[in-house]
Order: C-alpha cells, then structure tokens, then sequence
C-alpha cells in the first residue's frame, strides 16, 4: 500500500481596527467528528504540559476547517489557498469573523495521510515540523476549530488511496468594540 503523509502549515495575523468544482462523488466522504475532538483534547494537552492558555473549540474555526478539508478531497488537491483561489485567512473569516473585534489573527495547520493514525500520533507529526510547532505553541491563540474527512478513493494530488484530511484553524480576536 502506498504510503502518503503531507503536513503544510501557515499564519496570518491582522491587527487594525474595525473596517466596514467538484470532481468526486460527495458520497463516499466521512466525516470524523470523533477524531476532530480527539485532536483538540491532544493539542491542549500538549499546551497544558507548556503552561499554555487551553484552546476554546470554536464554531466558526470548526466549520471553516471542516469545509477546507472536505474541499480538498472533493476536489484532489492538498494547500491552505481555498478551493475557490481564496487565501486561507479569507475563508476562515467567512465562518470566523473579525466584524466586532480590533484585532484578529488565524493559523492553519493542514496533514494528509493514507495511514491510520490516531489524534496524538498526527499531534506528534505536526510537533516535528517547525512551522506547525510554532502555529500549536504560539501562546495568543484561545481558539480552534478542527476538521477531518476520509475518503476511500481520494483523486487528484491523493493518486486514488484511502486519505484522511484534517485541517486545524486556530484563532484569536480582542478588543470587543461596542
């Protein structure tokens, strides 16, 4: 069996004040909501061994996450650019607003995989990249939002093999205004 594991991750902060194709059958895709909680009870355990604030789970983050990694393998390719060309930080603004907040910032840690790994072993997998390590240990998110989906026969970028996607969003905002 083909072997695939591929981590991405990437940051946008914005601080500033307040300012006004599917090509697989949706059928065959499943959603892990037990896996999407195990992952955020993994991650803050691990923010909890660093003395790190817990991470809230998020609604917004949640279906922001969730859409990308359903979106991916709908359409078989693996990047935080959104399947519409959008920029992540974008799309986790349609479902995570910064409207009411003078500060705003989200991050985004993607893997993919053809293996069965449980939440800690992809925890793991994350910590062992840099870029990843340093969006789960940054100490200013309070938020996240988490979405996996598996697909049996994933196209494009996944060659046809067994995938599970998983995307992390993770947020902050402050300053309520009004």
């Amino acid at each position: 069996m083909r072997s695939l594991l591929v981590l991405v991750a990437a940051l946008a902060a914005v601080v500033s004040p307040v300012s006004a194709a599917s090509t697989a059958d949706s059928s065959t895709f499943e959603r892990r909501p037990a896996l999407e909680r195990e992952l955020v009870r993994e991650l803050n355990r691990i923010r909890a061994a660093r003395a790190l604030p817990r991470l809230l789970s998020a609604t917004g983050l949640r279906r922001a996450a969730t859409e990308h990694s359903r979106a991916m393998l709908d359409a078989g390719f693996f990047d935080h650019v959104s399947s519409d060309g959008s920029p992540f930080d974008q799309r986790i603004r349609r479902y995570y607003s910064d409207r009411g907040w003078r500060s705003w910032s989200v991050a985004e840690t993607l893997l993919a995989t053809s293996e069965q790994l449980d939440a800690r072993t992809m925890v793991v997998k994350w910590l062992e990249s840099r870029s990843h390590r340093a969006i789960i240990l940054k100490p200013s998110w309070r938020e996240v939002g988490v979405g996996a989906h598996f697909q049996a026969t994933a196209p494009g970028d996944f060659g046809g093999a067994p995938t599970t996607v998983v995307t992390a969003d993770f947020g902050a905002r402050a300053g309520r205004v009004g």
